[in-house]
């Protein structure tokens, strides 16, 4: 297990810094999340070649969150390969929105993008890729972008996920946090079984939002909190607001609660 005694945010990132936008809506909780991907490696080429090493065509298929996998049993492989590359060159940023500001979550997600920016040590030069459906139309997106000082950046809005594979870490983040956060609202409750090399016994049964978490947790944009690690309870605690969490102030105060306790401090020590 790693001990984390250092403490220091991600190192400025020495190539182009890529971030990758998408996001997960729900009714049940009355909420959205935008799912932040960030990373300096060429993650477009990983993900054509899972896609195409599981039987698919890169240019006209896609992984999707919402995909029947009784249908397409093989996109459970590409999802493992996206999870794969999402631990290791990826880390992760998250908004939360009301679902009553979803008309609204380009603005609200932009306002996040900027926090997580101006928090984290990414450089200047930063090149933003938007999924469909964030604003009206491209110039709108960009007119607001100005009005917040994010046009300093190459934005790219508006895009189509099968061209741009790397806004689909970003659907794969948005649905698992989202699927988190129905759990911690208790709107959910499932079990899965922890299966092999999970540090369990293979059959145990555990909570689905706990499987998620311990796959994200590392990832998470944030800094641990090393005055309560050395003074206080010594848990090396991740806290991610302002680095990796953005809560909307037109969240309720239910959900701003929910969303802060399952997101706003990740455990970073062991948990086997």
């Amino acid at each position: 297990c790693p001990t984390f005694l250092i403490r220091r945010r991600w190192q400025q990132l020495k190539k182009m810094t890529k971030i990758y936008i998408d996001d997960s809506v729900h009714k049940r909780g009355k909420f959205v999340i935008s799912g932040i991907i960030v990373t300096n490696e060429n993650i477009e080429n990983k993900i054509s070649e899972s896609l195409k090493s599981n039987g698919f065509d890169p240019e006209n298929s896609e992984f999707k969150s919402g995909l029947s996998y009784r249908k397409y049993p093989k996109m459970l492989d590409v999802r493992n390969d996206l999870k794969n590359i999402i631990s290791s060159v990826c880390k992760i940023g998250l908004v939360v929105l009301p679902i009553a500001e979803r008309p609204n979550i380009g603005i609200e997600t932009f306002k996040g993008l900027k926090q997580i920016i101006e928090s984290n040590e990414f450089g200047k030069d930063i090149e933003i890729y938007v999924d469909q459906n964030y604003f009206r139309n491209v110039d709108t997106g960009i007119e607001y972008a100005k009005e917040i000082g994010l046009e300093i950046y190459e934005l790219n809005l508006e895009l189509d996920s099968k061209k741009f594979k790397g806004i689909q870490l970003a659907d794969l983040v948005a649905h698992s946090c989202s699927t988190m956060l129905l759990e911690q609202l208790k709107i959910i409750d499932k079990k899965v079984k922890a299966g092999d090399n999970s540090g369990y016994e293979p059959d145990l049964e555990i909570e689905l939002g706990f499987e998620l978490w311990a796959g994200i947790r590392y990832n998470l944009l944030g800094e641990i909190d090393m005055e309560r690690f050395e003074t206080g309870d010594g848990f090396p605690m991740k806290m991610t607001e302002p680095y990796g969490l953005y809560i909307s102030e037109f969240c309720d105060n239910e959900l701003k609660k929910n969303a802060k306790e399952r997101f706003g401090e990740i455990y970073m020590g062991c948990i086997h």
